[in-house]
């Protein structure tokens, strides 16, 4: 265990690993922690081991790794995790909106949460699926062959900005081979590293 973690432990009292089990962790968890390997544990095991010694988590993360974690980082490191959900879920969406009487409609209101929190960080969507619109190469990638500006095309997966900066691109198709269906669904892809 880091000496500064352990000396910040028996801070608040914990000397042992027993004390760590009494304040709620499990043996796996009280081990990980006794060792200084943080890596192990789940987010909001964290979480409970900052609220222990006193710290909201990011000022223990802080203090533990030594480092000043910018908020900007953050969002960025958040937002290719979340990749393939925001590539992905409006296609879902736009699928079960389609068809109100699947089960998958109840679940939809269950993401607002995501999309509050990516409007707080100001990431906007470039269109909506199923929007037709004139195909712009700076915003959008075309499924089929290159396409001119202009060309009207189905937003098949929307893109997003980040303020100013560009995420990813919209994945359209052309109006004309898509007909009235909905979009294909394809299987979520890798983050961009």
């Amino acid at each position: 265990m880091s000496q500064r973690l352990q000396a910040r432990l028996a801070m608040a009292g914990i000397t042992r690993k027993s004390h760590l089990r009494r304040q709620g962790f499990t043996r796996q968890q009280a081990n990980a922690i006794w060792l200084g390997e943080l890596h192990r544990l789940r987010l909001e095991t964290l979480e409970h081991l900052a609220q222990l010694l006193g710290m909201r988590p990011a000022e223990f993360f802080q203090w533990f790794y030594g480092e000043a974690v910018s908020e900007a980082a953050l969002q960025h490191q958040a937002l290719q995790i979340l990749e393939p959900f925001l590539r992905f879920w409006p296609t879902a969406a736009y699928a079960a909106h389609q068809n109100p009487a699947a089960p998958a409609q109840r679940i939809l209101p269950l993401v607002k949460p995501v999309f509050q929190l990516l409007e707080q960080w100001g990431v906007n969507r470039i269109g909506e699926v199923g929007d037709c619109v004139p195909f712009d190469p700076h915003q959008h990638q075309s499924d089929h062959a290159p396409l001119a500006a202009g060309t009207p095309v189905r937003i098949t997966h929307v893109g997003y900005w980040w303020g100013d900066r560009l995420l990813f691109r919209a994945r359209v198709t052309p109006v004309d081979t898509l007909g009235q269906s909905a979009p294909p669904a394809h299987a979520p892809e890798s983050p961009a590293q």
